[in-house]
């Protein structure tokens, strides 16, 4: 979970994820639907564990994670909780800013957290380093992109933030396609740092896109390793009449 870029456009909000990870990872399972609490959630289960680094709610929210807070850590063996079931604990909720303030944390493997809220249209970032949190309210009429800080560092992260910038401003139109086009083939020619990684280790295994707009939020899946691609989503008005 290692790029995020948030856009939006017109009536539009585009957030596209890369998740980039190590091959053996690879037997992520396709957006599928699953109830939860709140209501419903619709995202990829990224392993076993049954986590996962991207979500849409049936009540309109949109959340994704990236690995690692502010800079690079020290992994320990073993952590008392995987970080995709911390982002189900949190995304379970009306509020996941509110959720994420109030969740226990501790011998948590540090992480970073967007999350665009339907309700008021707002959109948060939120970060835990493995002893505090941090919690910011960003301009949702803004562009914005993260690359994670476990495989970037600064210079990196600033440089693929031009890209993005250049990208977006030679465009006529945005649209989903081309910002997921954009996530597969951005970049200046080097596997080892373009969006489409190959980085020794580390690979980008998909790429998941969100498309919000007033009466909907749907999710376009790609896994880069298999080949295959899904399209789901909610229609708003219909899930108001099934509550």
């Amino acid at each position: 979970m290692s790029t995020v870029t948030y856009l939006p456009y017109k009536d539009k909000i585009f957030i596209t994820v890369n998740r980039d990870d190590r091959p053996s990872k690879s037997g992520a399972i396709a957006p599928t639907v699953k109830k939860v609490e709140s209501g419903k959630i619709l995202y990829p289960q990224s392993d076993k564990s049954g986590g996962t680094w991207i979500g849409i709610h049936n009540n309109g929210n949109s959340m994704v994670l990236l690995n690692g807070a502010f800079a690079p850590h020290i992994r320990k063996d073993k952590y008392r909780r995987n970080r995709g079931l911390i982002f189900l604990d949190i995304f379970d909720s009306d509020n996941p800013v509110k959720k994420f303030n109030e969740i226990d944390l501790h011998d948590i493997e540090p992480f970073t957290l967007v999350v665009w809220l339907k309700q008021n249209g707002t959109l948060w970032e939120m970060r835990w380093d493995e002893y505090e949190k941090f919690v910011t309210s960003l301009p949702a009429d803004m562009p914005n992109m993260w690359s994670s800080v476990t495989l970037f560092d600064e210079a990196m992260i600033a440089r693929r933030r031009k890209w993005f910038d250049e990208w977006r401003l030679s465009q006529k139109k945005i649209t989903g396609e081309a910002i997921r086009w954009f996530h597969e083939h951005g970049g200046e020619g080097f596997e080892r740092m373009n969006l489409n990684l190959n980085k020794g280790a580390t690979h980008t295994l998909s790429i998941t896109g969100i498309e919000i707009s007033e009466d909907r939020s749907v999710m376009y899946y790609h896994d880069l390793v298999t080949g295959e691609q899904t399209i789901n989503g909610w229609l708003f008005a219909d899930e108001k009449s099934d509550k």
